[in-house]
């Protein structure tokens, strides 16, 4: 079984892509760069996590904006709301 079908399979991060997207540009920039011997590089593993904190803060704000907070209220104007709905007269007809 190959690693997407594992991960298809169990729960999948909606910030994966975006934080590898994140990780790969980063990453190119930082470790391709020359640097001087006493500027230390930062380990993949950290840098991974604070990818995966960017796409988290991303997700975040652009549930923010003024379209996106526009169409959640007119969804929920539009719902219909199981606990206002009066269901009592359908049940006297079956009487």
């Amino acid at each position: 079984m190959s690693s997407s079908e594992k991960q298809s399979q169990g729960y999948s991060d909606p910030n994966l892509e975006l934080a590898r997207e994140i990780f790969v540009g980063m990453a190119c920039r930082i470790y391709s760069a020359p640097s001087s011997p006493e500027q230390k590089k930062p380990d993949p593993k950290a840098l991974a996590t604070m990818c995966f904190r960017l796409a988290e803060a991303f997700d975040a704000a652009s549930r923010e904006t003024p379209k996106v907070k526009a169409a959640l209220e007119a969804a929920s104007k539009a719902a219909v709301k199981l606990d206002e709905v009066d269901l009592s007269g359908m049940f006297k007809t079956l009487k």
